[in-house]
């Protein structure tokens, strides 16, 4: 586990669970949890959709920085992140000197199948690009992964297995980590 004052950021790109997994994690982990994704859109009263749409997405990406900063100051918390906090240095560094990041990875075709079965992806998860589903989740991996990587602590995979079971790894992997 990180120490009592450390937050777990959870990072990934779109549907590899951050948001299912964290809930799970914080409550294995008896840690609060929090949602950069849903605080925006509940202090904003509209959806993602809605606010990419009216006020564009660096509008968003500066309400989700804000959230950040807010969390980083919390402790205690598992705090799942928008696929994209990772493009603006500063959230790395935010998240890298307040708690353990862990980087939820998928493989494409999973991602796509998770958005197509997911009913909130219209209002939650609009276009990033005006690319086909297909091509968008494989050229925006392709850009973001060097920043997953670059501001993970810890990395794993979400391809099979349960919420619960992801959850159980990372306390391993925690526990470990910070074992003498």
């Amino acid at each position: 586990m990180p120490d009592a004052f450390s937050n777990i950021y959870l990072i990934g790109y779109r549907c590899t669970g951050k948001s299912t997994v964290g809930r799970e994690l914080a409550g294995q982990g008896h840690l609060s949890f929090y949602d950069t994704d849903e605080m925006v859109a509940a202090n904003q009263k509209m959806s993602i959709a809605r606010i990419v749409a009216d006020h564009g997405w660096d509008h968003f990406r500066a309400l989700e920085n804000q959230y950040l900063r807010q969390l980083s100051t919390k402790g205690n918390s598992v705090v799942a992140t928008g696929g994209g906090i990772v493009l603006q240095p500063g959230n790395i560094a935010c998240m890298q000197t307040s708690g353990t990041t862990i980087w939820l990875r998928a493989e494409p075709q999973i991602i796509i199948a998770r958005l197509l079965r997911d009913p909130a992806t219209p209002n939650s998860r609009p276009a990033l690009t005006r690319q086909s589903l297909e091509e968008e989740v494989r050229s925006t991996l392709a850009v973001r992964r060097e920043h997953y990587r670059r501001a993970a602590d810890l990395s794993v995979r979400t391809d099979t297995s349960s919420p619960d079971r992801i959850a159980a790894r990372i306390l391993a992997l925690l526990a470990k980590r910070a074992a003498p």
